[in-house]
Protein backbone atom coordinates (compact mmCIF):
# COMPACT_ATOMS: atom_id res chain seq x y z
CA UNK A 1 0.00 0.00 0.00
CA UNK A 2 1.70 3.09 -1.03
CA UNK A 3 1.31 6.24 2.21
CA UNK A 4 2.56 9.79 1.81
CA UNK A 5 5.43 11.25 3.86
CA UNK A 6 4.89 14.88 5.52
CA UNK A 7 5.34 17.85 3.07
CA UNK A 8 7.57 20.66 3.43
CA UNK A 9 7.55 24.31 2.04
CA UNK A 10 5.17 27.46 0.75
CA UNK A 11 1.99 27.35 -0.86
CA UNK A 12 3.16 28.94 -4.20
CA UNK A 13 3.17 26.89 -7.24
CA UNK A 14 0.15 24.75 -8.92
CA UNK A 15 -0.50 20.93 -6.82
CA UNK A 16 1.22 18.03 -8.73
CA UNK A 17 1.34 14.13 -8.05
CA UNK A 18 4.54 12.22 -9.46
CA UNK A 19 3.20 8.94 -9.00
CA UNK A 20 2.55 5.62 -11.65
CA UNK A 21 0.20 3.28 -9.59
CA UNK A 22 2.28 0.68 -8.03
CA UNK A 23 5.71 1.25 -9.19
CA UNK A 24 8.76 2.11 -7.27
CA UNK A 25 11.15 4.63 -8.54
CA UNK A 26 13.86 3.65 -11.09
CA UNK A 27 15.94 6.55 -11.44
CA UNK A 28 15.71 10.32 -10.11
CA UNK A 29 16.74 13.60 -11.73
CA UNK A 30 17.04 16.72 -9.44
CA UNK A 31 17.65 20.14 -10.78
CA UNK A 32 18.52 23.22 -7.95
CA UNK A 33 19.69 26.49 -8.16
CA UNK A 34 18.85 30.05 -6.89
CA UNK A 35 15.27 30.64 -6.04
CA UNK A 36 13.04 32.48 -8.07
CA UNK A 37 11.00 35.99 -7.06
CA UNK A 38 11.99 36.28 -3.44
CA UNK A 39 14.00 33.54 -2.88
CA UNK A 40 16.27 34.51 -5.54
CA UNK A 41 19.31 34.59 -2.87
CA UNK A 42 18.70 31.15 -1.87
CA UNK A 43 19.55 27.56 -3.48
CA UNK A 44 16.54 25.66 -3.59
CA UNK A 45 14.79 22.51 -5.71
CA UNK A 46 13.72 23.80 -9.32
CA UNK A 47 12.68 20.23 -10.86
CA UNK A 48 12.55 16.74 -10.08
CA UNK A 49 11.92 13.92 -12.92
CA UNK A 50 11.01 10.46 -12.11
CA UNK A 51 11.45 7.43 -14.45
CA UNK A 52 9.84 3.79 -13.52
CA UNK A 53 11.03 0.48 -14.68
CA UNK A 54 7.87 0.22 -17.38
CA UNK A 55 9.86 3.45 -18.90
CA UNK A 56 7.10 5.81 -18.33
CA UNK A 57 8.49 9.04 -16.93
CA UNK A 58 6.69 12.33 -15.10
CA UNK A 59 8.50 15.53 -14.03
CA UNK A 60 7.81 18.70 -12.35
CA UNK A 61 9.15 22.22 -12.25
CA UNK A 62 11.96 23.78 -14.37
CA UNK A 63 13.63 20.51 -15.98
CA UNK A 64 15.84 22.28 -18.52
CA UNK A 65 15.52 19.99 -21.50
CA UNK A 66 19.20 18.63 -23.48
CA UNK A 67 22.22 21.65 -22.96
CA UNK A 68 20.39 24.84 -22.45
CA UNK A 69 21.64 26.84 -20.11
CA UNK A 70 20.61 25.35 -16.56
CA UNK A 71 20.67 24.82 -12.62
CA UNK A 72 22.87 21.98 -11.55
CA UNK A 73 21.62 18.66 -12.26
CA UNK A 74 22.07 15.46 -10.28
CA UNK A 75 20.79 12.01 -10.67
CA UNK A 76 20.31 8.69 -8.71
CA UNK A 77 19.51 5.06 -10.17
CA UNK A 78 17.74 3.33 -7.94
CA UNK A 79 19.04 -1.05 -8.07
CA UNK A 80 16.99 -3.67 -9.25
CA UNK A 81 14.61 -1.74 -11.21
CA UNK A 82 13.53 0.36 -8.36
CA UNK A 83 13.44 -2.39 -5.84
CA UNK A 84 16.16 -0.75 -3.06
CA UNK A 85 14.86 0.25 0.04
CA UNK A 86 15.83 3.32 1.62
CA UNK A 87 17.18 3.75 4.81
CA UNK A 88 16.02 6.84 5.61
CA UNK A 89 14.91 10.02 3.37
CA UNK A 90 14.77 13.79 4.09
CA UNK A 91 13.05 16.50 2.68
CA UNK A 92 14.47 20.27 3.73
CA UNK A 93 12.49 23.32 3.45
CA UNK A 94 10.90 26.76 4.40
CA UNK A 95 7.90 28.14 4.80
CA UNK A 96 8.20 29.01 1.23
CA UNK A 97 10.20 26.57 -1.47
CA UNK A 98 11.67 22.89 -0.47
CA UNK A 99 15.44 23.26 -0.48
CA UNK A 100 17.13 19.97 -0.74
CA UNK A 101 16.66 16.41 -0.52
CA UNK A 102 18.75 13.76 0.71
CA UNK A 103 18.41 9.82 0.90
CA UNK A 104 20.30 6.64 1.52
CA UNK A 105 19.60 2.89 0.30
CA UNK A 106 19.63 -0.20 2.23
CA UNK A 107 21.23 -2.28 0.88
CA UNK A 108 23.62 -0.17 -1.64
CA UNK A 109 24.04 2.14 1.10
CA UNK A 110 24.14 4.71 -1.44
CA UNK A 111 24.29 8.68 -0.61
CA UNK A 112 22.37 11.15 -2.39
CA UNK A 113 21.93 15.05 -1.73
CA UNK A 114 20.72 17.76 -4.00
CA UNK A 115 19.27 20.90 -3.05
CA UNK A 116 21.11 24.03 -0.67
CA UNK A 117 22.24 24.03 2.72
CA UNK A 118 18.87 25.88 4.34
CA UNK A 119 15.61 24.93 5.62
CA UNK A 120 14.28 23.02 8.39
CA UNK A 121 14.36 19.04 8.43
CA UNK A 122 11.43 17.00 7.44
CA UNK A 123 11.85 13.10 7.67
CA UNK A 124 10.21 10.68 5.73
CA UNK A 125 8.97 7.57 6.58
CA UNK A 126 11.25 6.21 3.68
CA UNK A 127 12.91 3.30 6.24
CA UNK A 128 12.61 -0.14 4.62
CA UNK A 129 10.51 0.61 1.89
CA UNK A 130 10.87 2.08 -1.92
CA UNK A 131 10.46 5.31 -3.32
CA UNK A 132 7.13 5.63 -5.48
CA UNK A 133 7.32 9.18 -6.33
CA UNK A 134 6.20 12.78 -4.76
CA UNK A 135 3.69 15.47 -4.32
CA UNK A 136 3.16 18.97 -3.80
CA UNK A 137 3.20 21.99 -5.05
CA UNK A 138 5.34 23.66 -8.04
CA UNK A 139 5.75 26.56 -10.22
CA UNK A 140 9.58 27.99 -11.52
CA UNK A 141 10.94 26.17 -8.79
CA UNK A 142 9.48 23.35 -6.17
CA UNK A 143 7.36 25.20 -3.65
CA UNK A 144 6.23 22.40 -1.46
CA UNK A 145 8.07 18.68 -1.56
CA UNK A 146 6.69 15.04 0.09
CA UNK A 147 7.31 11.66 -1.15
CA UNK A 148 5.13 8.35 -1.35
CA UNK A 149 6.72 5.11 0.10
CA UNK A 150 5.56 1.62 -0.30
CA UNK A 151 6.58 -1.96 1.51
Amino acid sequence: MVQKGPAVGGDGGSPFDLLNGNRPVEQLDVWYGSGSGDADRYIVLKGIKVRWPDGKTGQVGSCPPGDQPSPLHTSFDFERNGNDPLDWMDIYGSTGRADSLRLVTHDETDYFEAGGIGGGKCIQPAQGRKLYGFYGRAGFDIDKLGAYFSD
